[in-house]
């Protein structure tokens, strides 16, 4: 393999291309710099994804205070200081970020402005690290959590001083939000009965009912915190850069509605690193929005920009790694874990009755999606719970991926079409993604004789006809804003998930969720997990896994500890630790 280049594809049979529909806005293109040239296809791996394992909280046999998660890596030989250019596609629907559900909020500007009580580890999206709190503890069985907040945390990035009633107001406004004020990542925070304040670095939270994920929902880099005294000097909105106040390791100096958002480190952060150099590293991040993708590439080879995070509107895979195998840089792609699926209306005809709904699972040739989208790129074959449960052997014998069983599964899919009396349904389907709709199409008249009509709508569009359960069957899902499975099932399929499109489980199954739930990652959670997915493919099928989505990264190797972690448009967006080296076109003073 060349210079500079690491790839990490995980897939089963071929990988291929889906073109992943994030929030676009306008931008500007810059004006030097060329393309790269169209890069030559190459073979892809054939081994399976590999699973990400569910973020691991706190022990709960003792009161006593968890010892702190690392930091970081040592500092030897870090530089320190510089200029980081991030170019983006897209400009965040909002400037108040906890009113938006769109990931470039965070990307652009939230992740590094604000402060949660934890973080999770730019490593590997997975750990838990402190934030605010440095040490916590959990007791009584998951219900009650207490957390230990920074002593060096003191002042907001205006001089105003940091109190834990800003932290209790910020939660109750997640809980309870002002009228007209919409907060679409409330998560677990819903669970909490009583806040108190023990001291001035003491927090403690209990929970209406156990809760074996809480302190990854407090780690969820959407649970971050904006000062009561800028919400209430604005009307409990952020309508302007100049009021994004916090007390992340960046505080932003300016910005350009639509074009760019310039931040400087913050000299009074409270976090440092294991050798006691204070973070953040770097002196300066700009993100600019350049909504053209071949502008994009132009610009990263002109070394006008040092990093993206591309997305996979007129662009492939390939030209990112041949850009990154002709020079020195770095591009990186991984299954996402969320779940696209074809959402199926439980609640009227045809697909209240489950025949209908196991005609579509055995009769929609998924592996032909994959194979037939290629290398460019690659989507990822899933369970009900996206990757991350079952394993990949046991995913790759679900209905649909397994070329092998394609006869035989056929021949299932009409039975069940004709038990169901299936001969027709409305299907709404995204703009980017219509061969993927015109395949089921296909599959479906050739198995089943079933039509299928295909209703093209945008993702907003569709997501309110499933929300409303005005539709028969559609396109959807949703990435949780961590990797595991308990975010993935309580987004999906618990009743009030927010991507729950008309289902109702079977008993058994939500008495195995209720209690999976209020458990810690193990043995035993397992055990739960696989008689609820044996319980969705034999007795329920609310809906019919297709793919996980990929993400990606590029940057120049003069950009250190810039990872591709799990969910990481939702994580990773800090830059606590990320430096330049003298390669860099802005380095530190030390070059």
């Amino acid at each position: 393999m060349q210079k500079g280049l690491r790839i990490r594809l995980f897939c089963i049979g071929l990988a291929l291309l889906v073109i992943v529909a994030f929030a676009l806005a306008c931008g500007s293109a810059p004006d030097d710099g060329d393309a790269a040239a169209p890069a030559q296809p190459v073979a892809t791996p054939t081994f399976p994804p590999t699973p990400i394992p569910p973020a691991i909280a706190q022990p709960t046999a003792a009161p006593a205070a968890a010892a702190a998660a690392p930091a970081a890596m040592s500092s030897d030989g870090i530089q320190t200081g510089g200029h980081l250019r991030v170019l983006n596609d897209g400009f965040p629907p909002k400037w108040d970020f906890t009113q938006t559900s769109t990931w470039i909020s965070l990307f652009h500007y939230g992740g590094r402005a604000y402060s949660g009580l934890l973080q999770f580890s730019p490593r590997d999206g997975v750990e838990i690290w402190p934030d605010m709190a440095d040490s916590w503890e959990v007791m009584d069985n998951n219900q009650t959590y207490v957390f230990h907040i920074n002593e060096n945390l003191t002042e907001y990035h205006d001089g105003e001083p940091f109190t834990l009633d800003d932290v209790v107001y910020a939660i109750d406004r997640w809980r309870d939000p002002p009228e007209g004020i919409i907060q679409p990542r409330v998560g677990a925070f819903n669970l909490i009965d009583t806040m108190e304040v023990v001291d001035d670095r003491t927090l403690e939270i209990k929970l209406k009912e156990p809760f074996g994920d809480f302190i990854a929902e407090a780690a969820n880099q959407w649970h971050m915190f904006i000062p009561r005294h800028i919400l209430e000097a604005n009307d409990n909105t952020i309508t302007s850069f100049e009021q994004l106040v916090g007390t992340g390791p960046y505080k932003i100096v300016d910005a350009e509605d639509g074009i760019s958002v310039e931040m400087e480190k913050d000299a009074n952060y409270f976090r440092s690193d294991p050798d006691g150099n204070p973070y953040p590293y770097l002196d300066k991040v700009t993100s600019v929005v350049i909504a053209e993708p071949q502008a994009i590439i132009a610009a990263l080879n002109a070394k006008r920009a040092s990093a993206t995070k591309p997305n996979w509107v007129g662009v492939s895979h390939l030209e990112y790694k041949q850009m990154a195998e002709e020079g020195d840089g770095t591009f990186l792609a991984e299954a996402f874990a969320t779940v696209d699926s074809v959402q199926l209306n439980n609640e009227a005809p045809p697909f209240d009755n489950i025949d209908a709904r196991r005609a579509i699972m055995y009769g929609f040739n998924k592996n032909r999606i994959i194979e037939i989208d290629g290398a460019e790129n690659p989507i990822f074959p899933i369970s009900w719970f996206s990757y991350l449960h079952p394993s990949p052997a046991e995913i790759a014998e679900l209905p649909g991926y397994n070329p092998a069983k394609r006869d035989e599964e056929v021949a299932m899919a009409r039975e069940f079409a004709e038990s169901a009396g299936l001969t027709e349904f409305d299907l709404i389907w995204i703009p980017t993604r219509v061969a993927h709709a015109e395949q089921l199409q296909q599959d479906l008249l050739e198995c089943c004789d079933v039509q299928v009509n295909i209703v093209i709508q945008d993702w907003t569009a569709m997501i309110a006809a499933v929300e409303g359960r005005r539709y028969e069957a559609a396109i959807g899902g949703t990435a949780p804003s961590y990797a595991g499975t308990v975010p993935i099932i309580d987004i999906m399929y618990s009743e009030g998930g927010g991507r729950n499109g008309g289902w109702d489980p079977p008993d058994e199954w939500e008495a195995a969720w209720n209690k999976a739930r209020t458990q810690q990652p193990g043995a035993d959670q397992d055990a739960l997990f696989d008689e609820m997915h044996r319980i969705m493919l034999e007795e329920w099928v609310p809906m019919v896994p297709v793919y996980a989505n990929n993400h990606n990264k590029f940057h120049w190797n003069y950009v250190h500890n810039w990872q591709l972690v799990a969910q990481d448009i939702f994580s990773n967006n800090k830059f606590e630790d990320v430096w330049i080296d003298c390669n860099a076109p802005s380095p530190g003073p030390g070059c």
